[in-house]
């Protein structure tokens, strides 16, 4: 047997919805006490009591849920039949006339008459809405048979619209050629004629494209402002020929050129030239022969002829300072001579170039070197050799210096001219105080020294 539960209180949103629903007619029976159930509760006559009025009030509260659904039941009844019955759509009909047209406000009943008059009509509001719809219709088709009928209008035989849209492009087109023909007349006359007024044609377009340019074309003279440029310009050529040395002055070498281009060498040509020759000098050995010079203008500079004699060799060396060669870092002496990293060499990496291709071609001797290319990690240079045993260049005055015995290994002695700009060599008065170079000299005419304690 299911155990029993206690009758808990109805909320405000249960009872809502038993008042929406069918009351039920069935009346809760009394239940029977359990078996021995006297036994376990204290006091059987009041037990007895409350079972009584609880049966009471159940009964009761049936009866009155019975009779508010009835009653809300007929108030639903007589709402209803109300509402549609008497009940018109109120529109403001001073709204309604001015926004539609007199004869759509004759068809809508609202307009037409009052809703005390629509009460005692017998029709209902759905056949006037049908009956306005039907005037609404017959408005239509009365509109469309009026729209379709054949007002009579044709287009005129003589309207030729797309031949005239081809002859005026034809015509934009002569009058193009036309305008540019006068202009390079007028840029450059001597080349170029004045084009001349078209003959007669049978469909007239360029005639009256000429008739169009001719308009604006301003008044035709001998003096042009390119006829004056042209006049000025020789002219001046022929002062350039009275003048003297004209000749000399006028023309330049091409290794004029080569030399001002080396001198861009941050442009997109040279930049991108360089870069691609020190690829390929990064693949080649450290010291090998070259065919010609890199630099054909600084080579000529420096003594280079191309003849027989004279040799090209080029060189890289590795850039930066250069480490002391101590064995485990001991240079056995005082403190200041303990360096070993942060060491600069007192020569040019330009005079150890000269002077390691020196010690590779001892038979040669060296006359000078420049610059061709460098990297993140090497310089690279060309060295012009001399060979002093060959009989063009000893019989050449202009070199044949070279082959005294006294020239052997000129680059290892700072007797080229690179090696003698480390060695603080030049002219003049007093020259000779400028102990270990003229840079630094400087430096120490211009630093001020002075004593840690003092």
């Amino acid at each position: 047997m299911p155990p029993r539960t206690r009758k808990r209180k109805v909320s405000a949103a249960e009872s809502n919805v038993t008042e929406d629903a069918a009351p039920k007619t069935t009346i809760w029976a009394p239940r029977e006490p359990a078996a021995g159930a006297a036994n376990h509760r204290r006091g059987k006559n009041t037990t007895s009591k409350q079972n009584n009025t609880s049966r009471k009030k159940r009964k009761m509260l049936a009866s009155d849920a019975k009779k508010q659904i009835q009653k809300q039941g007929d108030d639903l009844d007589k709402y209803i039949d109300r509402e549609t019955k008497t009940n018109l759509p109120r529109v403001g009909g001073d709204a309604l006339t001015r926004e539609l047209s007199a004869d759509l406000a004759l068809v809508l009943p609202w307009l037409s008459s009052s809703p005390f008059q629509q009460k005692n009509k017998t029709q209902s509001y759905p056949q006037l809405m049908l009956k306005a719809l039907n005037e609404i219709q017959c408005h239509v088709d009365a509109y469309e048979a009026l729209v379709k009928q054949d007002s009579g209008i044709r287009v005129p035989s003589w309207a030729q619209w797309e031949k005239d849209a081809k002859d005026l492009d034809e015509m934009s087109q002569h009058a193009l050629n036309m305008s540019s023909k006068i202009i390079n007349h007028f840029i450059m006359p001597d080349l170029h004629r004045l084009p001349a007024k078209p003959a007669e044609s049978s469909t007239g377009i360029e005639n009256v494209a000429w008739d169009l340019i001719e308009e604006a074309l301003p008044k035709v003279s001998d003096k042009t402002w390119g006829k004056t440029a042209q006049g000025q310009l020789k002219a001046f050529i022929e002062v350039l020929r009275l003048l003297p040395n004209a000749r000399q002055a006028a023309k330049m070498g091409a290794l004029k050129y080569v030399e001002e281009l080396q001198k861009k060498k941050q442009s997109d040509v040279v930049a991108f030239l360089l870069r691609v020759r020190c690829w390929e000098l990064r693949q080649l050995n450290v010291i090998h022969r070259a065919s010609r010079p890199s630099r054909l203008d600084k080579a000529r500079r420096l003594g280079y002829k191309a003849k027989q004699g004279y040799v090209i060799y080029r060189v890289r060396v590795r850039r930066g300072g250069r480490k002391r060669p101590a064995p485990k870092g001991a240079t056995y002496g005082k403190p200041t001579n303990q360096g070993i990293n942060q060491l600069k060499y007192q020569r040019s990496l330009k005079a150890t170039a000269e002077e390691r291709v020196g010690r590779r071609c001892a038979n040669l001797r060296v006359l000078n070197s420049y610059w061709i290319n460098q990297d993140s990690t090497y310089k690279y240079y060309e060295v012009i050799l001399v060979d002093p045993q060959h009989k063009a260049i000893r019989i050449d005055p202009r070199i044949n210096w070279i082959v005294n015995p006294v020239h052997k290994h000129r680059e290892s002695r700072g007797l080229t001219a690179t090696g003698k700009k480390s060695r603080g060599l030049n002219k003049g008065h007093r020259y000779n105080k400028t102990k270990a170079g003229r840079r630094k000299t400087w430096k120490r005419h211009n630093t001020l020294s002075l004593w840690r304690y003092r």
